[in-house]
C-alpha cells in the first residue's frame, strides 16, 4: 500500500518538534555536565552563554544552529506565527555565532580566543549568514513565483515589520560599528529570539480553542491556560535576565538561573503543544498535518 503523503508531512512536523526538545535537553545536559563533573560542581558560570568558552562550546553552538534550523523549517499555523518562528530561528544563529562577554569566574579554562581571533570568527560567521540568507530569500521568491497571489494577513505584516526592524538594526550595527556589534548583538539576539517565542505562545493560546473545537477530547481551555502560564513565566524570566544583564551583578548566578527557566519553559511549550496536536485529524487547516498546499505556501 502506498504511503500517505499527508502522513509523511505529519511525521515530519512531529520529528521537528521532538528534535527541538532533544536539542534543548542536550544543551542543558552539556552545561550541567561541565559544571558538575568537569569542575566538580565547584564553579558555576554566570550564564548558559558563557559556556561557549568551555568544552561545552560544541554542544552550545551545534544545538543553537540545529534549533534555529528547526524553527525556520517548522511552518507556523498563521502568517504571524510563521514570521516569528523564522525570526527566532534566525536569531538563534546570531546567538551561536557571536559569543557573549567572557566570564572569568572559573579559573583554568583555556578556550578563550584573543580579541583578534574573536573578531575574525564573528566576521566570518555573520558574512556567511548574510550570504546564505540572501540566497535563501532568492530561492524562496523563485519557488513561489507561480503561486496564486495572496497577501499576508495583518498579523503577519505587523510581525514582519517588527522583526525586520530588529534584523536591519543588527545588520547596520555589524556594517558600521563592528566592535559594538560584537559587544551587544548576542544579548539583543537572545532577548528578541525569546520574545519571538513568547509571541508564538500567545498566538497559539488565542487559537487553541478554535483548533480544539469539535474534537472528541476538547481540552481547549486547559491548553490555553497552560500556554498562558508558560508564556508568563517565560516573560518574567526574560525580564529578569535582561534586568540582571543591564544592571550588573545583582547576583553572580541570577542570569543563568533565568536562562535555565527560559529553556525549561521552551521545552514545556513544545511538549504541551505536541500533546495537543498529536491526535488531531491529519487533514484540514486547523491541524498539525496541514494540507500540502498550505504548508508550501
Amino acid at each position: 500500500m502506498p504511503r500517505s503523503h499527508d502522513g509523511d508531512i505529519l511525521n515530519t512536523y512531529r520529528y521537528l518538534r521532538a528534535a527541538m526538545i532533544a536539542l534543548l535537553v542536550m544543551l542543558l545536559f552539556a552545561v550541567g555536565y561541565q559544571w558538575w563533573w568537569e569542575t566538580g560542581h565547584s564553579c558555576l558560570l554566570g550564564s548558559v552563554s558563557a559556556y561557549y568558552f568551555t568544552p561545552a562550546r560544541t554542544v552550545f553552538v551545534g544545538s543553537l544552529f540545529a534549533l534555529g534550523t528547526c524553527l525556520i523549517a517548522y511552518k507556523g499555523h498563521s502568517d504571524a506565527e510563521d514570521v516569528l518562528l523564522n525570526f527566532s530561528g534566525f536569531m538563534a544563529f546570531v546567538v551561536a555565532m557571536v559569543p557573549t562577554q567572557r566570564d572569568n569566574g572559573c579559573p583554568g579554562l583555556d578556550y578563550f580566543p584573543t580579541q583578534a581571533q574573536l573578531a575574525s570568527l564573528v566576521r566570518n560567521s555573520i558574512w556567511s549568514l548574510i550570504f546564505v540568507s540572501v540566497i535563501a530569500a532568492g530561492v524562496r521568491w523563485y519557488l513561489r513565483r507561480d503561486l496564486a497571489p495572496g497577501g499576508m494577513d495583518r498579523g503577519g505584516v505587523i510581525a514582519t515589520v517588527v522583526c525586520g526592524v530588529v534584523i536591519v538594526a543588527e545588520l547596520v550595527l555589524f556594517l558600521t560599528a563592528r566592535a559594538s556589534f560584537i559587544a551587544a548583538s548576542h544579548g539583543i539576539a537572545a532577548a528578541t529570539m525569546v520574545a519571538g517565542v513568547i509571541a508564538v505562545m500567545v498566538l497559539s493560546a488565542l487559537k487553541v480553542e478554535q483548533r480544539q473545537a469539535g474534537h472528541r477530547d476538547d481540552n481547549g481551555l486547559a491548553y490555553k491556560r497552560a500556554y498562558v502560564t508558560i508564556a508568563t513565566v517565560l516573560g518574567l524570566a526574560l525580564v529578569l535576565a535582561v534586568a540582571a544583564s543591564l544592571l550588573g551583578a545583582i547576583s553572580d548566578h541570577l542570569i543563568i538561573v533565568a536562562e535555565v527557566i527560559i529553556i525549561v519553559c521552551f521545552i514545556a511549550y513544545w511538549a504541551v503543544q505536541s500533546r495537543e496536536l498529536w491526535n488531531l485529524e491529519t487533514s484540514g487547516d486547523h491541524t498539525e498535518g496541514r494540507s500540502t498546499t498550505r504548508v508550501a505556501a
